[in-house]
């Protein structure tokens, strides 16, 4: 059997807005932290899935980060400079400046991979992560009591288009405050996401450097 294409999407914000998020600080860490933090997340990919092609999708405010950063990947996407996005990503719903990042920058991010991964930034693989159980053509995600893990879900490319269309039927309600976690898998079709109790990732919550595991 052919080795399959896998194409891992790391949606990225090194340099953040200032602007205060209901009250506290968008992020605990610097973007020097951010940028050693989101290496890592490159690493987990390259020994997990040494074979993977990966996107940094950038929607910070700077363009110019760091060159460890750009050698370590083979694509990088800036898109910072889009106002949507700009607009999106400074405002008070993460999940909302995601989903206007993944849909502005459709035509870069599409590949001709066999299957996509949606990964956060600063999160990184763990010894959890199996390649093998991210197979066929299903779209994966830990689910929870009303939405899904959006740290990291994957797709095969039979859904991708679908999985745009997801995205931008979410926005409205993205936009009026709900989560993307809820809002993603409704618009999607929860029926359609097979569920993995375990996706093999871990990092550290950027507003108060909480660690998880998932």
């Amino acid at each position: 059997m052919p080795e399959l294409k896998r194409t891992f999407i790391i949606s990225s914000v090194i340099y953040f807005s200032q602007k205060k998020l209901f009250g506290s600080a968008r992020s605990v860490f610097t973007a020097e932290e951010r940028t050693r933090q989101t290496l890592q997340t490159i690493q987990s990919i390259r020994k997990k899935v040494p074979g993977a092609f990966i996107i940094l999708l950038e929607m910070g405010k700077e363009i110019n980060i760091a060159t460890e950063l750009l050698s370590a990947v083979d694509k990088y996407v800036f898109i910072g400079n889009n106002k949507l996005v700009r607009w999106s990503v400074n405002g008070k719903n993460r999940g909302l400046g995601e989903a206007m990042g993944l849909i502005v920058s459709k035509n870069e991010i599409h590949t001709d991979a066999d299957f996509f991964f949606k990964m956060s930034g600063r999160y990184f693989l763990t010894d959890d992560f199996e390649p093998d159980q991210w197979n066929g053509n299903y779209f994966f995600a830990r689910k929870y009591e009303h939405g899904i893990s959006t740290r990291l879900y994957g797709f095969s490319r039979e859904f991708f288009t679908d999985w745009q269309k997801a995205l931008k039927k979410s926005l409205f309600q993205l936009y009026r405050g709900r989560s993307i976690e809820d809002v993603l898998p409704v618009e999607f079709g929860k029926e359609r996401i097979r569920e993995l109790k375990r996706i093999g990732l871990a990092g550290y919550v950027a507003p108060n450097g909480s660690y998880l595991e998932e």
